[in-house]
């Protein structure tokens, strides 16, 4: 089973941004529709939306604070039991890996609910778009792309599907881009079926373990540097499925020669492009292949070069521990996390707050107010707290109330000069006088000026 979704936002601000309409298609392993799923929920009071998000989805403004919408943890809580009702699935869409799939962990973990559901309990991921353009290599008449103003093949959802004949009349909005998803993956699945079956069989992450074990020759297809490749690599760190990447080698490298350099001199070796250590996302279906499906489906071989760089690496594990250790030395470290939003991955939830999430979404208004504080996790207290305010505000303490009131009017009100990783009504005002002006610039910037009206800081 494949549950192709897709999600309209806010805006493209991984941590800040709020997932507006989710959509989502159910069928079975011959892409035959066999249910649907459409839900969209009204703004959070602490997000402010990109003036072009809403121009290219075509959201009216009004529709933001629509009462007749639910709100966005009602929303979050719809989505996860119908994903739940419909998994185990292979979840599945067009650029998710990269967009649609952060923001939706990051909406179910700021609504307390499981953020990986979709690599958990028998579920996997995989994304069309990379086996699109991996197809214009290694299947290139599979389908038709339109051309960019470089002459390059483009993969914009909404010119490839129409130019492979989907009558794609509401793109930007989630349900008609999963279905034109849908119409180009049952395209690739009948013209390029080595491709497709390849990718959906090897979409769990166990599979992918299974075929990258160190000192395995394996074919890696991706698109790097604006054009679809292959080459061959091997995995180099001995993590097995326990981490979420691998280690891969390039074996267009000359590691033979390498082996005994220096470590400055490996790292300065590590700078050329395209890199010649590369991760791997175990969980991000990755399209690899093994050396006898390479020679036996792409007719692909390894040339003299790669074999001889593939013995120097199964000949030195020393070398290759040596490797690893000094690309994570030099990967930038990431930043600390220092709002809430960004806080997702600090740490997962103990067994008490995550049986306290569970009876979170069980119980009424008044009761979920009474379990805020009871979370030992300051994280989920104040996640807990912002639902029950967006929900049923009055039922917090009018302490809480005006914490959060003051909390909101300073994030709405930042100047644009503060440099916030949110986007604030001076930045969405900024964002307008960009924009070719229309009666829809018009109707968001009105709109705008009302929630500054409306959300005016308190002295």
């Amino acid at each position: 089973m494949f549950v192709f979704y897709d999600t309209e936002t806010t805006g493209t601000i991984r941590d800040f941004d709020q997932v507006l309409q989710f959509a989502a298609i159910l069928t079975d392993d011959d892409l035959a529709e066999v249910g649907r799923f459409d839900i969209r929920c009204r703004l959070l009071p602490w997000v402010v939306p990109a003036p072009m998000a809403l121009k290219v989805t075509g959201i009216p403004p009004a529709t933001l604070t629509d009462p007749s919408l639910p709100g966005f943890y009602d929303m979050m809580s719809r989505v996860r039991a119908r994903l739940e009702a419909w998994s185990p699935a292979r979840f599945i869409g067009y650029n998710t890996l990269r967009f649609d799939e952060p923001l939706l962990q990051r909406a179910f973990w700021q609504t307390l609910h499981p953020p990986y559901l979709t690599v958990m309990n028998g579920n996997a991921r995989m994304d069309l778009l990379p086996l699109v353009q991996v197809a214009s290599y290694l299947a290139p008449g599979a389908l038709a792309y339109p051309v960019t103003e470089k002459g390059q093949p483009g993969f914009r959802l909404d010119a490839l599907a129409p130019l492979n004949g989907f009558a794609h009349d509401r793109a930007h909005d989630a349900l008609g881009d999963v279905e034109a998803t849908i119409h180009i993956a049952r395209l690739l699945k009948t013209r390029a079926p080595d491709l497709w079956d390849t990718a959906a069989r090897r979409a769990p992450k166990q599979e992918t373990v299974r075929l990258l074990q160190p000192g395995t020759t394996v074919l890696v297809a991706g698109y790097f540097a604006g054009a679809a490749s292959v080459w061959w690599g091997q995995r180099l760190d001995q993590k097995g499925g326990s981490g979420t990447n691998a280690v891969m080698a390039r074996l267009d490298t000359d590691w033979a020669s390498l082996r005994t350099a220096g470590d400055e001199a490996l790292r300065n070796a590590f700078t050329v492009s395209p890199g010649p250590l590369r991760d791997i996302g175990l969980n991000k279906a990755p399209i690899v292949y093994s050396q006898e499906e390479a020679r036996g489906i792409w007719k692909i071989h390894p040339d003299d070069a790669c074999l001889k760089s593939s013995e120097a690496l199964k000949a030195d594990p020393a070398f290759c521990a040596r490797l690893v250790a000094l690309k994570a030395q030099t990967e930038p470290a990431w930043p600390e996390a220092e709002h809430l939003e960004q806080k997702i991955f600090n740490a997962f939830p103990d067994r008490s707050d995550a049986a306290l999430m569970e009876r979170f979404h069980t119980s009424d208004w008044p009761a979920r107010a009474d379990l805020v504080r009871r979370f030992r996790d300051l994280r989920y207290r104040q996640l807990a707290q912002r639902i029950v305010y967006d929900g049923a505000p009055e039922k917090l303490s009018s302490e809480d109330r005006n914490k959060v009131s003051q909390a909101i009017a300073q994030r709405l009100f930042a100047d644009h000069g503060d440099n916030t990783p949110w986007r604030s009504i001076a930045d969405a005002r900024l964002e307008l006088e960009t924009m070719e002006s229309c009666e829809e610039t018009q109707r968001i910037s009105a709109w705008l000026e009302a929630l500054a009206r409306r959300q005016v800081p308190q002295n």
